[in-house]
């Protein structure tokens, strides 16, 4: 209702200025008016939820733009008019103004199609997975409440595999966010520096990179794991760990192993495995730990993923779980509570996450100042069916 009262005072001032009203256009993001063409300005398109300053806004013309981002009138000419002739770094910086001033040029160009660019490339490795679905909830969800449109894009699968920085700045997106991209990597060190937003979930690895990041507690998330079964009694613990090469496996296994020694138990190595976050990897890798004569009696496992594919290798050799295997998870995806038996796990605020990572993006693109770089969400333990004491007695 407020939105509406809101809505039909502007309207009554837009009326109330005898301007020529040539439509109304709803959409997910407000309501839009367009005036018709006057002797002495171009058609104009208004948001009728902005404050009564914008709407009350003088056209920007091109020698302010130019005289802001430091360049000449003919450079703002070429960008608006996608020449290649300009640099990437002197053409995010030339949009970056045109973005901030609401330019509107007379006649058609690059600089209309970004009128309405609030969008936000959202790139991913592959929709195959329960966190990545999770994750995008959260993006989605809230990018609309931020004046987003989401468009996903593919991050090259391989860790070696770039992200093609030239294309992005390029683009009309005002932003990106990435979903386990390498924030070390040249290619987002490029987009940093040319001033691009960026922001990146849960990096494979950050090293000194100076782009923004959301991620959760790992280790902190990998010692609750192994302290809880600990306190089930479980001594011989095995540890499914993700890639060698990723800081939140690192950071699990080191939870893990803290946990251990302040229990007084001396780590073997020979009870951690490494592989991918997936379930074919979980399967590849259970007969390590499965196929033992010193079987563990409990397993930690890096994520969800990972997690279900050991499960499914101990049903195969009628290992029982949680009576004669208990297994914990992380992420606390979808997957997990839908498991047989549901899956123990830490849970990692992924809805939260892409809606953190949402936020961050629009404090940047709207040069808000943010307040860390790197931001990491607590982690809990949810305890379900999977986990018992040893043979599965009382504790």
């Amino acid at each position: 209702m407020r939105k509406v009262s809101a809505l039909s005072k502007r309207m009554f001032k837009v009326k109330s200025s005898r301007l020529p009203v040539k439509w109304l256009v709803f959409t997910r993001f407000g309501v839009y008016i367009t005036i018709a063409n006057t002797a002495h300005s171009a058609p104009l398109r208004r948001n009728l939820f902005l404050s009564e300053a914008a709407v009350s806004k003088t056209r920007t013309t091109l020698a302010e733009v130019a005289g802001a981002a430091g360049v000449s009138v003919a450079t703002v000419s070429k960008v608006l008019n996608d020449r290649a002739d300009v640099s990437a770094e002197t053409r995010r910086r030339v949009l970056k103004h045109l973005r901030d001033s609401e330019y509107r040029p007379a006649g058609s160009g690059l600089a209309q199609v970004r009128e309405l660019s609030r969008s936000i490339e959202v790139g991913v490795r592959s929709l195959q997975y329960a966190y990545t679905i999770t994750v995008l909830d959260g993006i989605t969800a809230s990018a609309p409440a931020n004046g987003f449109e989401v468009v996903l894009g593919r991050i090259p699968s391989s860790d070696s595999g770039m992200i093609n920085a030239q294309a992005l700045l390029k683009s009309e997106h005002a932003g990106a966010i990435f979903i386990t991209a390498d924030a070390s990597s040249p290619s987002l060190k490029e987009l940093d520096e040319a001033g691009f937003p960026v922001v990146v979930i849960d990096p494979l690895r950050l090293g000194d990179s100076k782009c923004s990041s959301i991620g959760a507690t790992n280790f902190t998330g990998g010692a609750t794991a192994t302290e809880y079964l600990l306190s089930l009694g479980h001594r011989r613990i095995g540890h499914a760990a993700g890639p060698h090469s990723v800081d939140c496996s690192h950071a699990r296994l080191a939870g893990y192993s803290s946990a251990l020694r302040k229990a007084g138990i001396e780590l073997d190595e020979t009870l951690v495995t490494h592989s991918a976050f997936n379930y074919d990897a979980g399967r590849q890798i259970a007969p390590d730990l499965l196929d033992r004569s010193d079987r563990p009696t409990a397993i930690f496992a890096a994520n969800d993923e990972i997690a279900l594919g050991i499960m499914e290798e101990a049903r195969r050799r009628s290992i029982r779980i949680p009576e004669d295997l208990s297994v914990v998870g992380f992420d606390d995806t979808f997957v997990a509570s839908r498991a047989s038996p549901p899956l123990t796990t830490v849970a990692a605020p992924l809805v939260e996450m892409g809606r953190v990572a949402t936020r961050t993006l629009a404090q940047m693109i709207s040069n808000d100042v943010v307040g860390t770089r790197h931001i990491e969400l607590a982690t809990r333990l949810v305890v379900r069916d999977s986990t018992a004491p040893p043979g599965g007695g009382s504790p």
